[in-house]
């Protein structure tokens, strides 16, 4: 992993001609974050299957909503709420099969888990950073990510030169670390968490429609169905319905308190009016008119 971070870096650094890493603190820390994701998904890797991995890996929306309001304030909208359960649900249903006959080791979870946590947390951290340039900031991300794995490879060091071995390097570090990152920070930057995060569930949609080119066989009749569910709820967290009702309700509200506002305002007051003691007022006295 630390190799393909470094190559990975390196490339993008190479992309911008200038191999000059962005040090702050948020930089650093969403270095960290990286770092602990992968890793936490590496060692839960270890208790559990791909699939179950993949599965709970894809609580991650559930996790990034209600933390980026935390960090960033950016308060979760009822839509990507809703979009990614909905998503999640469906991520559940289109894995029914795997897991019927399975037992889930207690373990993995918590490593996938957590990977899941640090994965949203750097999301969070990519929408921070939106106005820092982005190629530097995940070529710095993937560096200092680097560095951290080269220092716990004496801990577990295993290294297995197979036919295949400098292809499938070149590939995770070329498309697999450099360009899906670089393509991860856009996505962050230019929208909201909540929507960027349901993104994830169109992971197993393009998955199950590359399988059905390359082979001709659907999946079960539940797998299809958790796969509508996924992508309804990508739809949801991103249509423009949902913003206009939501709008349409504030606009309201805000209408009534106007309404509200003019009514107290325009009520006829109940106080006497007060006599200015200049004015001049009539007093009959025998007869006589006279003015104080």
């Amino acid at each position: 992993m630390g190799l393909r971070y470094l190559i990975a870096s390196l490339l993008l650094f190479g992309v911008v001609r200038s191999f000059r890493p962005i040090v702050n603190k948020d930089t650093v820390l969403l270095s960290i974050l990286t770092w602990a994701s992968s890793g936490f998904w590496i060692l839960g890797l270890e208790y559990v299957s791909t699939s179950e991995s993949a599965v709970l890996s894809y609580t991650m929306p559930l996790i990034s909503i209600p933390m980026s309001s935390l960090i960033l304030s950016e308060k979760g909208s009822h839509k990507e709420w809703a979009g990614a359960a909905v998503g999640f649900v469906g991520v559940l249903v289109y894995s029914f099969v795997v897991f019927e006959n399975q037992t889930l080791s207690a373990l993995g979870a918590v490593l996938t888990l957590l990977n899941a946590f640090f994965w949203a947390m750097y999301t969070i951290y990519y929408r921070k950073l939106k106005n820092q340039e982005p190629t530097k900031t995940v070529a710095t991300q993937l560096l200092f990510g680097a560095l951290l794995f080269f220092l716990i490879v004496p801990v577990d060091y295993r290294l297995e030169v197979t036919p295949s071995f400098w292809f499938d390097l070149v590939y995770l570090a070329v498309l697999s670390a450099a360009a899906s990152f670089l393509l991860w920070n856009a996505l962050a930057r230019l929208s909201r968490v909540g929507k960027t995060s349901t993104l994830i569930y169109s992971t197993p949609v393009a998955v199950t429609v590359v399988q059905y080119i390359e082979t001709s066989v659907l999946p079960p009749p539940v797998s299809l169905i958790g796969i509508c569910l996924m992508i309804f709820g990508i739809y949801i967290s991103r249509c423009s319905m949902f913003e206009e009702k939501g709008r349409l309700d504030q606009r309201q509200h805000e209408r009534r308190e106007r309404l509200e506002e003019t009514g107290n305002e325009s009520k006829p007051s109940l106080k006497p009016a007060a006599h200015s003691d200049n004015l001049r007022r009539p007093r009959i006295d025998q007869g006589v008119s006279h003015y104080d």
